[in-house]
């Protein structure tokens, strides 16, 4: 079972690359990104556990849809705050879906670990492929996507600290969780429908961040030099 945990792990340590290079203009601190992605794993392992603790009247769907975005998105979030929001690197709105998505794919790797292991050893190898193929592209970005939400809003309060960005903050972790419903319902009724969502949400979420990021230009160093 070495072989699909490790494989479990790849598509978000692929997904992290990309989010990481997106910060092009004053990349974060390697070792930053690697504890916030490792904290982001740890405290995935302890919610997926102490899901299964809940009562067995609560329903999968009722789970799906409402208890697991906001536990997760919760959890995602505390891991930044109380990793890296308050270090000196932490500075811009761009740094924060950095951070963001490092403990969003942190947690999506465990919770790829146990779904894949689960449909290895119950359905055999081609099950375990099939389930590791379709959480490498739908749930491993989503769980990205929704988290750099609030993660561009925890960067931009970092930056403004004002009560206007400490309620964007709070809108950004709302929407987080209802789009993390959303899309937990989409790809159990439907997974076309949950891909169409997806992909609509990535083209939306590629034009807010080139919008914010064309916005920073005049404030990061390597433009200005190269201006001058």
């Amino acid at each position: 079972m070495l072989i699909p945990a490790l494989a479990s792990i790849l598509p978000a340590f692929l997904w992290m690359i990309y989010f990481y290079r997106s910060d092009r203009y004053a990349p974060e601190p390697k070792k930053l990104v690697a504890r916030t992605f490792l904290v982001g794993a740890l405290v995935g392992a302890a919610m997926v556990f102490s899901l299964k603790e809940l009562p067995f009247y609560v329903s999968l769907l009722t789970l799906a849809v409402f208890v697991a975005p906001f536990t997760e998105e919760i959890a995602k979030f505390l891991c930044v705050r109380w990793t890296v929001y308050n270090r000196s690197e932490f500075d811009e709105p761009v740094d924060g879906m950095v951070y963001a998505t490092a403990a969003a794919l942190g947690f999506a790797s465990v919770e790829n670990i146990i779904y894949v292991l689960n449909s290895w050893a119950s359905g055999g190898a081609e099950m375990g492929v099939y389930v590791l193929t379709g959480r490498a592209v739908l749930s491993v970005p989503a769980h990205a996507l929704f988290s750099s939400l609030w993660g561009l809003a925890l960067g931009w309060h970092k930056k403004r600290k004002t009560l206007k960005s400490s309620l964007l903050v709070v809108l950004g972790l709302l929407a987080g969780m209802v789009l993390h419903g959303l899309f937990n319902y989409l790809t159990s009724e439907n997974l076309f429908g949950g891909l169409l969502f997806l992909a609509l949400m990535a083209i939306a979420w590629r034009g807010v961040f080139l919008l914010i990021r064309k916005a920073l230009k005049p404030d990061v160093p390597h433009e200005a030099e190269s201006a001058d």
